[in-house]
């Protein structure tokens, strides 16, 4: 299993934009097979704070999701309305 997190920081004032573009990439995102788990949150305290956590059952998976449209398309997109590149964190799941 592969588990993750990705934060981004929207640039002042694109918040919402940031919010929209992240949450379209969320239902295909979650109809890809190999795709476990893919949820978007936001900081409580730090607005414009987003994060993805996502799970895929192997590397295949999100390999074959790091070149689906929708993720090609967040990628382009997103360089406009954040503040430095995207913080990946890759987990290991103990217990």
């Amino acid at each position: 299993m592969i588990y993750l997190l990705a934060r981004f920081k929207a640039q002042s004032g694109k918040e919402d934009a940031l919010l929209v573009l992240l949450e379209s990439v969320v239902i295909a995102a979650r109809n890809e097979l190999g795709c476990v788990e893919y949820e978007l949150h936001e900081e409580n305290k730090n607005k414009g704070h987003f994060i993805f956590i996502k799970k895929f059952v192997d590397s295949a998976a999100y390999e074959k999701h790091q070149n689906t449209i929708h993720f090609k398309r967040l990628i382009r997109e997103m360089t406009n309305l954040i503040t430095t590149p995207p913080e990946i964190i890759m987990l290991t799941k103990h217990l």
